[in-house]
C-alpha cells in the first residue's frame, strides 16, 4: 500500500511539473516574423516586443508597425502577411490541422495597408479564411489580395484567386487578377468591381513592399 501510495505521489509530482513547464513555455507559436523595415512591434498581451526576424508570433497577437515601417510574417501554412506603415493587425484565430484536414485564419486589420498570399490552409477540405477591415469583411477563397487606404478611400485589390469583399450595405466578389473596389465606408456599399490601372495597382503594392 506504501509502495502504490509513494507511486501516485510521484506521478501527481511528475504531472504538475509538466504542466509548470507547459505554461512556462507559453503558447505554441504560429509563425515567425520574417522581415522587418524600420519599427515593428509584436504586442501580446500586455507585454510589447521588439519584432526582428525568427520572433514567434502567436494566436491573439497585435502586429504594429511605425512610420515607414514593414513587417513580414510567415504562418505554419506558409500564409505570408505583410504589413505596411502604421498598420496594426490582430490574429483573431489561426488553426492548421492538415492530418484533420482543417484550417482557419481570422485576421482583424484595424489600421494600415497589408497583403495576404494563402499557404497549404486553403487546400484543406474544411477551411475559413478571412479578414475584417474597418469598412468591410474580406471572406478569402485562397488567394493573395491587398487591403489599405488609397487616394482617399479604403480599396482591396485582387492579385490571385478570389475574394467576396462585404459589409452591412452590399457586397461584391473580385475573381480577377488586377480587379479592385473600393469602399467609402463602412455604411457604404463595396464600388463597383473595376480593373485598376497600372499606376493604381503599383501604387498599392508599394505600400507594402520591402526594400
Amino acid at each position: 500500500m506504501a509502495v502504490a501510495s509513494l507511486a501516485r505521489i510521484l506521478a501527481l509530482l511528475l504531472a504538475m511539473a509538466a504542466a509548470e513547464a507547459a505554461i512556462a513555455a507559453g503558447p505554441a507559436s504560429i509563425g515567425l516574423v520574417d522581415k522587418v523595415e524600420n519599427e515593428a512591434k509584436i504586442v501580446t498581451g500586455d507585454k510589447v516586443a521588439t519584432a526582428i526576424a525568427g520572433t514567434p508570433v502567436q494566436m491573439k497577437d497585435e502586429l504594429r508597425t511605425g512610420p515607414e515601417g514593414r513587417l513580414q510574417i510567415i504562418f505554419r501554412d506558409n500564409t505570408v502577411l505583410t504589413l505596411g506603415e502604421k498598420a496594426s493587425i490582430v490574429i483573431d484565430r489561426y488553426v492548421y490541422d492538415p492530418d484533420g484536414n482543417v484550417g482557419e485564419t481570422i485576421l482583424q486589420a484595424t489600421k494600415g495597408a497589408f497583403r495576404f498570399a494563402s499557404g497549404h490552409i486553403k487546400e484543406l477540405t474544411d477551411s475559413k479564411i478571412a479578414v475584417s477591415t474597418p469598412v468591410a469583411d474580406i471572406g478569402v477563397r485562397g488567394t493573395e489580395f491587398w487591403g489599405g487606404a488609397l487616394d482617399g478611400k479604403y480599396g482591396v485589390l485582387l492579385l490571385e484567386g478570389e475574394v467576396v469583399v462585404s459589409n452591412q450595405a452590399g457586397s461584391v466578389t473580385l475573381s480577377a487578377e488586377g480587379q479592385g473596389t473600393d469602399i467609402p465606408s463602412p455604411f457604404d456599399p463595396p464600388g463597383p468591381v473595376r480593373a485598376w490601372s497600372p499606376k493604381k495597382i503599383a501604387k498599392a503594392v508599394a505600400t507594402v513592399t520591402l526594400h
